[in-house]
Order: structure tokens, then sequence, then C-alpha cells
């Protein structure tokens, strides 16, 4: 492929995902390598080509694992950012010291250290763009590694062509290579003049990339499949389709099970989750767990294992922490889904809220307003009062309150007569009975009279003041939302 023809087909790949606009900030990573290096000239010519007037940033990051070689390759990549007349950006980290105090494999925290320093670069240079060079080999040996370590259906999909660079980041990381071959690259930069380093360590097998590459991908060429690669990059596009199918099915299926929603924190129904076949389930929990933290979090299969799990747990109360760091809480039939901080939040006290009786009182703290209205009655309406289909409305008997009422928060010892149960009970069982979740119980109002409770608004009245035959005269009582609450 010559350079012009190799030019545009990376031009066309920008444009069909939209990057291909201009005036654009890159923050290009260049390892020094034939692919980063071919990346560097490629993007450069693209922005000239096309007129575009690109501000590309060269980021180069010392790992401190080859010492001289390193060196080397950090003066190669000064020298080409200096003819190329590209700012350059460089950092020297010590992977072996972070690798012996804080654990890991020495590739994937150089990975994550790699990740990190392009990220601040990008921030630090306005750019919201960061190319790397990972190319269709690289991808699968990826997919290879990830099988064999047990992989599941997103590991299979591969490495994304976009995607953000941290979960959450406004800083995306593209790979213009991710369709070309190894073999092609190589040739364009011989063609082409381009001069690069090679990393002794990638013929070796020091690293387990190393091994997959040098050993494992010969051997399955020669013994098994010659296009082993082909093969596994086939299967990686069937797994990206089937996955943004889930990811469709999971999106719809997502409202059905939302039982609340507020800035931070999501319930789902768990008896309606279990319903649904074991993928959709998988797809939901990590839909919820996107939304709760504002941002994708890389979830490897035991922790959607672990939070299913605890679904299908008959006990209430039990919990579990996922990275981002989430929790996911059990509350009876619910799961609850927040960010994991240092102390839940304790909301203040509910305080005393006197009801005029008839008349309008705003109950600011629970966002209602209730009305109360005086009416009498007789053995046929009284049937029909009991039977009210509205669910913030309830009819007492006026002669059997003791006035005047008072609307308040549970109180330890609060203790009612639910209508319908065969004797009283405290509040606290009462809640558990009705699997109300315990954040929800010390926002819930209880109206009171000069005997006790008589109302758990809106869930139940108390036994004492209900309608009776005998009932001449009744209070309506009717709850509406205050938007000034």
């Amino acid at each position: 492929m010559h350079w012009d023809g190799f030019i545009d087909q990376i031009a066309r790949w920008l444009e069909a995902r939209s990057l291909l606009h201009s005036d654009a900030r890159w923050v290009i990573g260049v390892s020094g390598g034939a692919d980063s290096t071919l990346l560097l000239h490629a993007l450069h010519s693209v922005s000239d080509a096309r007129k575009l007037n690109w501000s590309l940033h060269v980021a180069h990051l010392h790992h401190g694992l080859r010492d001289g070689d390193a060196d080397q390759d950090a003066a190669f990549v000064a020298a080409l950012a200096e003819k190329l007349n590209i700012p350059l950006h460089t950092e020297r980290a010590d992977i072996r010291a972070q690798v012996a105090s804080s654990g890991g494999s020495t590739e994937e925290v150089a990975r994550q250290r790699r990740y990190e320093f392009l990220e601040r670069i990008a921030l630090k240079t306005g750019s919201e763009l960061c190319a790397v060079a990972h190319h269709a080999d690289d991808d699968a040996e990826t997919i290879l590694h990830r099988v064999v370590r047990g992989t599941g259906l997103r590991g299979l999909a591969g490495m994304r062509d976009i995607r953000p660079i941290q979960p959450g980041s406004r800083v995306m990381l593209i790979r213009p290579f991710i369709h070309q071959r190894r073999e092609t690259i190589e040739y364009v930069a011989r063609a082409r003049g381009v001069e690069w380093r090679n990393d002794a360590s990638n013929f070796t097998g020091e690293y387990t990339r190393g091994r997959i590459r040098n050993t494992v991908m010969p051997l399955l060429r020669e013994q098994i499949n010659p296009n082993v690669s082909e093969a596994l990059l086939r299967l990686a596009e069937q797994a990206r389709w089937l996955g943004t199918y889930l990811e469709d099915a999971a999106a719809r299926t997502f409202e059905s099970l939302l039982v609340a929603e507020t800035p931070g924190r999501l319930v789902l129904n768990t008896r309606a989750l279990l319903a649904k076949q074991r993928i959709i389930q998988a797809e939901v929990i990590r839909l919820a767990i996107t939304l709760v933290l504002a941002g994708e979090q890389e979830l490897g299969f035991s922790h959607i294992e672990s939070v299913l799990r605890l679904a299908a747990e008959k006990s209430s109360g039990k919990e579990i922490h996922l990275p981002g760091p989430v929790l996911v809480k059990k509350v009876y039939d619910r799961l609850e889904f927040r960010p994991l901080t240092d102390a839940p939040e304790t909301p203040p006290e509910m305080a005393s809220t006197f009801v005029v009786c008839p008349g309008l009182t705003q109950l600011s703290m629970l966002g209602f307003d209730l009305t109360a209205e005086y009416t009498d009655v007789d053995d046929e309406k009284i049937d029909e009062l009991r039977r009210t289909p509205h669910p913030y409305e309830e009819w007492l008997d006026l002669e059997r309150i003791q006035f005047p009422l008072f609307v308040r928060g549970r109180r330890e010892g609060d203790r009612f007569w639910p209508l319908g149960a065969p004797g009283s009970k405290s509040l606290g069982d009462f809640f558990s009975d009705e699997k109300i979740d315990p954040a929800l119980r010390v926002r819930t109002g209880v109206l009171c009279d000069q005997a006790g409770p008589i109302w758990v608004m809106p869930l139940r009245i108390d036994e004492r003041v209900k309608l009776r035959p005998t009932t001449r005269r009744a209070v309506r009582l009717l709850l509406t939302p205050n938007p000034r609450g």
C-alpha cells in the first residue's frame, strides 16, 4: 500500500467516527516503536492533507524498566517530535517500585500508569482525543489472552476502537490502527522511510504478552490454524454485535425494573429482575452501576455474579462493595445501588407540624400538602368511602379522633393497630412486614392525634379511627404533591 492510499484510509476511518473536524487537539502516545511512530506521522499527514489545523502533542512515558534502551527510546521520540515541530510531554515512572508497594502484574500496572499519564497530558493541553497505536494483531493477542484467563462476552469483544480513557473521563481513547495488521504497518513504515526502535522485551518471554505473541500464536498458526488471528478477530466482531443487542435489550428492560431513582441512587425490583434471562440480568446490573457512577466501570464476571447472588438472597440487609466504588444492598425484594461513601447521609429529624382541620397544611419536609375536610356520612356511603381507590386519600371517623392533629417522623416506641391486622404492632415491625426500605422509613410522615399514631402516611390508618356502621361524621384527608417542598 502506498503512503497516500494509507493516509486516505486512516482519514476515512476517522471521518466515519466523526473525528475529522478542524482545529482538534490530539495527544498521541508514542513509544518509539513502528506502530506508534507511524501513527504520529499518519495523523500529522492527515491534518496537513485535509488542512485541518490540528494541534498535536506527543506523550512519552519512560517506564523505568529497560534502563539504557528506554533512555534511547525517549531520546528518539524527543528528536522525532522536534523534527516534526510538535510539543513533547515526557514523564518517568518506577513501575517496579509501584508493583512492589501495591501489587499487581508489571504489565497491568504499566498499562494503568500509561493511561493515567496520557489523560493528564490531555487535560493539561485541553485535548479530548488521545490516540494510541494498538493494531489488529494486538487485538487478536488480547482476545486470546482473555480467553485463557477466563473472560465474559465483553472480553471476547476485544479492544474498542473508541472509549473513555478512564471510566467517566471526558478524554476519549482512539485507536486509528485497530483494523490494520502489523505487517501492513511495518511495510508502510519501511516504504515511507520511517525509522523506529524495537523494544527487545517484545521478542522475549519475559512478559505474558510476549509469550502469546512469540510462542503461543506461532504454535497455533503452525499446528492448528494458519489464520488464527483472523478467526479471533471474527469472534470478536460477532461478540460486539451480540453485545450491542444485549445492551439495547437491557436498556428496555431496565425501565420496567426501576423502583426508585435519585441522583446517585437506584433501586431495582429483584423479583422482576430474577424472572429475566440470566444474560439480561447481568446487563441490567452493569447498566445500573454505570448510571450510579455516571460513567463506565471495569467489572469482571465475578462482580456481576456476586450481585446476582445477592439479589437471589432470601434475607434482607446484606450488602457488597464493588469497584468504583459502589455499594449494592438487598432490602427485601429490592436491590439498591449507590456510590460507597465513608458514612451514609443521616437525614435530619422530622419536626412536628400541626394540622389545620378543616383546611390545608403544607408538609414541606414530605413534599406534600395535606387537606382536611369534614363531611356527614350515612350507612350507605360508608362502604363506598372505605373502597376509595386513591392511594393518598383516607376517610376517618371524626368522633374517634382526639384533636389536635400533627404530623411528625417515626419515633422509638411508636405503636399502632394497622387497619385489617389482628392487633397492634410497633412501627418498626410494620415497616418490616411491608418491606419498606430503611432509607424511606425515616422520611415517612406519621399523622398523630393526642392518643398516638392514626395514619402512617400514605400506607395504613389505625383501626381505632376507621369508618364504622355507626359513624355519622367523617374527616377526609388527602395528600397532594407540593412542588414547593
